[in-house]
């Protein structure tokens, strides 16, 4: 138990997006589910509103709570790999350095994200989108068991052994039923991959862009690939392509297509390990403040392109970032979760990130205002794992889609009829 007064609270309370600034009443790092339950027992007899800490990468602060309780589960970060099965079991408060070092050990991947220190569970119950979402789908494909502590201090089994639509739940809605202790994942065979990055400046950056569009578009189910659009100290345009090819023949055409656009300055693509893929984006962790907002759309025209490339612009400083994330290949095959943007060609999210709380108003009104520039484009809602907590309850609901999200609201009816786990993007309960 950590409470304000204790040594080591304030380095516990604190998340990846430095513009949440909370402080809980009680923070209770726990071990078991055993633990969890005893957690949840003490709230609800304090009265505590209850937050849940995995990674705490989540941009809306949803894992700090002011006056309430935290349950902390950083210290439950074990991850066994049973290779000839090809599972992966992984506590609820693993990472995905956790795990990744963990599968690679043996020579196996599940999808992921990109950033190591992104907490496995979160990201899972959000979708998950990462370097191998063409050829293995999103991370919550592949997640196949669950050990969860409902807020009454059950623990359930969701799974083919378990409760099928809990898993059905699970598999992107989110932290709405319980505390995930265990998950358990389908693991796939890859040492070694084709990535790393390609940067573009100044008049190069528009052709890239479309150089990039056109690759993914062909559907390669051997490759995914990223964009990063910024702006340099010098306000010239910035383009970085994160491919990650994992095909056993040589290296794609369209890379090559990339390779040769103009405004090429620094060309790392490399074959390499899937951990070093993983570092290829690397962003401080509690560092800058951050405001996401997502559109999934599902083409990118020239004038969509045009357009984004025009609001980094009006950023006029950096840091700041517009990411393009394919969801071309295996994601659109896949069918049995509540995620509702399959059917999306990308994800573009206006990313503010910066230092100075002077420039919080400007930095927010920038994502804002990109995000209702991408709108005569926008297909959905937004993405769980990206939005902020001011989001409306009419985004939540379309990013799932009406039938899919009375679906979710009862089975959040059967597993937290009291809405004890409200600190997310709320599915309410029927």
């Amino acid at each position: 138990m950590i409470a304000p007064a204790d040594a080591g609270y304030d380095a516990a309370r604190r998340c990846f997006n430095a513009l949440v600034d909370r402080r809980p009443a009680v923070i209770l790092r726990c071990f078991t589910p055993a633990d969890v339950a005893t957690a949840f027992d003490f709230a609800r007899a304090e009265e505590l509103e209850v937050a849940v800490r995995g990674g705490g990468h989540n941009p809306a602060g949803h894992c700090v709570i002011d006056g309430g309780l935290v349950i902390d589960l950083s210290l439950m970060r074990k991850v066994d790999v049973d290779a000839d099965a090809r599972i992966a079991r992984s506590q609820g408060g693993a990472t995905w350095l956790d795990f990744d070092s963990a599968t690679q050990a043996s020579g196996l991947v599940t999808p992921g994200g990109v950033v190591g220190s992104t907490g496995v569970a979160g990201l899972t119950f959000g979708g998950g989108i990462g370097h191998l979402t063409a050829q293995h789908g999103l991370t919550c494909d592949n997640l196949v068991g669950a050990e969860v502590v409902t807020p009454d201090g059950s623990v359930v089994r969701a799974g083919l052994d378990g409760d099928g639509e809990l898993l059905w739940g699970l598999r992107g809605g989110g932290g709405n039923f319980g505390v995930a202790t265990r998950l358990e994942f389908r693991l796939h065979p890859l040492e070694r991959v084709v990535g790393g990055r390609l940067v573009y400046t100044g008049e190069g950056v528009p052709e890239a862009l479309r150089r990039y569009r056109d690759l993914v578009a062909d559907d390669p189910r051997d490759l995914s690939c990223s964009a990063l659009m910024a702006v340099n100290e010098s306000l010239e345009p910035i383009l970085v392509v994160a491919p990650c090819y994992t095909g056993s023949g040589g290296e794609p055409e369209g890379l090559a297509a990339l390779r040769s656009v103009p405004g090429l300055v620094e060309d790392g693509l490399r074959r390499h390990g899937f951990l070093a893929q993983q570092h290829v984006f690397n962003p401080p962790y509690g560092d800058d403040r951050n405001y996401w907002k997502n559109s999934f759309v599902r083409e990118l025209p020239d004038e969509l392109l045009d357009e984004l490339v025009s609001r980094m612009a009006a950023l006029g400083r950096p840091p700041g970032q517009i990411l393009f994330e394919s969801l071309h290949g295996a994601p659109e095959d896949a069918s049995d979760g509540a995620i509702g943007f399959r059917q999306a060609a990308f994800n573009i999210s206006a990313m503010a990130t910066w230092l100075d709380p002077d420039l919080d108003d400007e930095y927010i009104a920038w994502a804002r205002e990109t995000s209702a520039a991408m709108a005569p484009w926008s297909t959905s809602g937004g993405y769980l794992n990206y939005m902020q907590a001011d989001e409306p309850i009419e985004r939540v609901r379309a990013a799932f889609g009406d039938e899919s999200f009375e679906r979710l609201r009862t089975l959040k009816g059967r597993y937290d009829p009291d809405n004890v786990l409200r600190r997310n993007q709320n599915i309410p309960p029927l």
